[in-house]
């Protein structure tokens, strides 16, 4: 936010943490659409998570070596998206999905192509936990953050991994019992998060996204480092950078 236009910003409600060196609202979500101008100062539309975050879990056969390695997905539930349409006068918001029960919400499978769209805390937690890095691909011919052979260290597409029906990680399949079967392969963590998070994900939509959840096998992980912390806030997710 330029500084020109903080007392604008606080007026409305924005805070400054000085910890993370971030601007910040805590406020309902019907009300992000008041600071649009700075939420859409760099692009047309946002997406920020509610509730909670998610990472996906599966193994896959390398397509180099031969082994099954570990892969991971992003996901995101809940949310809600701000947006401008060619009026740029006008800013939209769609309200945000909310799911009659935790097993009848969807989950939409997503990844961040670059570490620094991911919060540093995060970041962090895949990194100790998983087998991703940035690395350069020869496909793209440029380097990308992707999940990577337990074996061979050899790159495992993002393009296959994230758009493709075929991918271990895909809900996009037509017929139930292959449906069921995939899913029950995958291993569901939940992380929840205390406050709105705006996130620059690629995120994928398929009519069968509320598969992860009714056959998945779920589990919460805590990210937060307080004692009594269920959810981890904001500030936790940004004071590791």
């Amino acid at each position: 936010m330029p500084y020109a236009e903080k007392d604008e910003a606080k007026a409305l409600g924005a805070r400054w943490n000085p910890r993370v060196k971030k601007w910040y609202v805590d406020t309902q979500p019907k009300n992000y659409s008041k600071f649009s101008r700075w939420i859409l100062r760099d692009t047309d539309e946002a997406m920020i998570a509610l509730n909670y975050i998610y990472v996906i879990e599966a193994e896959q056969r390398c397509w180099k070596c031969g082994m099954v390695t570990p892969v991971i997905g992003l996901g995101i539930g809940e949310y809600i998206n701000i947006y401008e349409e060619e009026n740029k006068d006008k800013v939209f918001h769609d309200e945000p999905y909310e799911g009659k029960s935790t097993f009848e919400e969807e989950i939409h499978l997503a990844w961040a192509s670059r570490e620094e769209d991911i919060p540093p805390r995060l970041l962090i937690y895949l990194k100790q936990n998983y087998f991703v890095r940035t690395q350069y691909s020869r496909t793209i011919r440029a380097s990308c953050f992707a999940n990577y052979c337990k074996f061979c260290g050899a790159l495992q597409g993002n393009w296959f991994l994230f758009d493709e029906p075929d991918s271990v990680l895909s809900s996009c399949v037509p017929d139930e019992e292959t449906l069921v079967e995939r899913m029950r392969n995958l291993k569901i963590k939940g992380i929840h998060i205390e406050d709105g998070l705006q996130l620059n994900w690629e995120v994928g939509y398929c009519a069968r996204d509320n598969a992860y959840l009714k056959y998945g096998n779920y589990e919460e992980i805590i990210l937060s480092e307080r004692p009594e912390g269920r959810g981890v806030s904001y500030e936790e997710l940004f004071m590791h950078q």
